[in-house]
């Protein structure tokens, strides 16, 4: 009996695995979030110094038991570029920090040891984190540490 039912179970999961099974989608979603930095000591006291442009290419899986070959997560690469302000150059020594929707940080990215930007010039950082929270969802932040003009 059971070499004859075995056929039959075989036959029957493949009818349901073939009919009407979900497919793997994939898709893309760009966040972006642009954060202006102000100064807050000597010559750039109270100074928009920098803007910090953050954009995150977000990609989805669903669902996820179609996605064989897909990760356990959601996940996006956020980048960065930093746009001086000032016509002056500038040095920077950041803190980016990526937001929770209740304002925790959930991520960070710092630069301790500052760089440098030509007057009114744009900077790529380029990929600064992998991260499973969406940019949308609660945003980010900017620290400076130190905004000063530089020779």
């Amino acid at each position: 009996m059971w070499t004859r039912s075995r056929p039959l179970v075989v036959v029957a999961i493949a009818l349901v695995i073939g009919c009407g099974g979900s497919e793997c989608k994939v898709a893309t979603v760009q966040y972006t979030k642009s954060l202006t930095a102000v100064g807050f000591t000597g010559a750039t006291q109270g100074v928009n110094v920098a803007r910090f442009d953050l954009t995150q290419d977000f990609v989805t899986h669903t669902p996820y038991e179609a996605c064989a070959q897909g990760p356990l997560q959601d996940v996006g690469n956020v980048s960065l570029t930093i746009t001086s302000l000032v016509s002056q150059p500038i040095l920077l020594r950041y803190d980016v920090q990526g937001l929770d929707e209740t304002g925790i940080p959930v991520w960070s990215h710092p630069d301790t040891l500052g760089v440098r930007i030509g007057a009114n010039q744009t900077l790529s950082v380029g990929q600064i984190v992998t991260t499973s929270r969406q940019l949308g969802n609660g945003g980010a932040r900017v620290l400076l540490q130190t905004a000063e003009y530089v020779p």
